[in-house]
């Protein structure tokens, strides 16, 4: 009997995707904050944030994730460097996060709306660079210092399509990133290994091929 209905669901389950078309490639980008938690409340605050991703759908309710966010400036790093050609140029701070993962999507009215939770891997990285004073010629910053690290991430949200085809759809996700970096000092971080939490917030465009 246990057989029968597992092979009954998944006969179900087959022909509901069957049943139901949906666009596998999904490219997302949002703006939003960067907030950080825990230890690194000491050290950095929120920033401004964007996030760019990748989704492909093997089903209409899973989604593989590939993503690049990023912040600036949590670190408030306010130094200059004194360049040969240029004389002093500003040094700024950047916080990069790596997600890879999956979500699973519940898709409501007929597809119209989606709310969606998941979570995956994730490299973050904070990094010092210049501000380039020219699109024609680079400096490089040799006091510029950078640590990294591996963690976790999880999301949560939902959208809306914004078009009748539902290839356009305007959200808001929610990540949570977890971790642990090292490394040289960025901003006040100490150069030693830290818990780091961070929640970013995005409100996001994604379109549907």
């Amino acid at each position: 009997m246990r057989n029968y209905i597992v092979l009954l669901l998944a006969l179900s389950v087959g022909g509901l995707m069957h049943a139901q078309p949906f666009q596998r490639h999904h490219l997302t980008a949002g703006l939003g904050a960067a907030t950080p938690q825990g230890e690194l409340n000491d050290y950095y605050q929120s920033a401004f944030s964007w996030s760019l991703a990748y989704g492909y759908r093997p089903a209409s309710f899973f989604q593989v994730d590939l993503g690049w966010d990023g912040a600036y400036n949590a670190a408030r790093v306010n130094d200059y460097y004194e360049s040969d050609v240029f004389g002093a140029v500003r040094i700024r701070d950047f916080q990069h996060y790596f997600p890879v993962g999956g979500r699973v999507i519940l898709p409501l009215a007929r597809g119209k709306a989606e709310l969606y939770g998941g979570g995956g891997g994730a490299y973050m990285r904070y990094s010092e660079g210049l501000r380039q004073p020219s699109d024609y010629y680079r400096v490089d910053c040799p006091v510029c210092n950078a640590r990294d690290g591996f963690g976790f991430y999880a999301l949560a949200g939902g959208d809306v399509a914004v078009n009748r085809s539902q290839s356009l759809r305007f959200g808001v996700t929610a990540k949570m990133y977890k971790g642990t970096t090292d490394g040289l000092s960025v901003g006040v971080i100490p150069a030693a290994k830290t818990k780091d939490r961070w929640v970013n917030v995005y409100f996001h465009l994604t379109l549907s091929l």
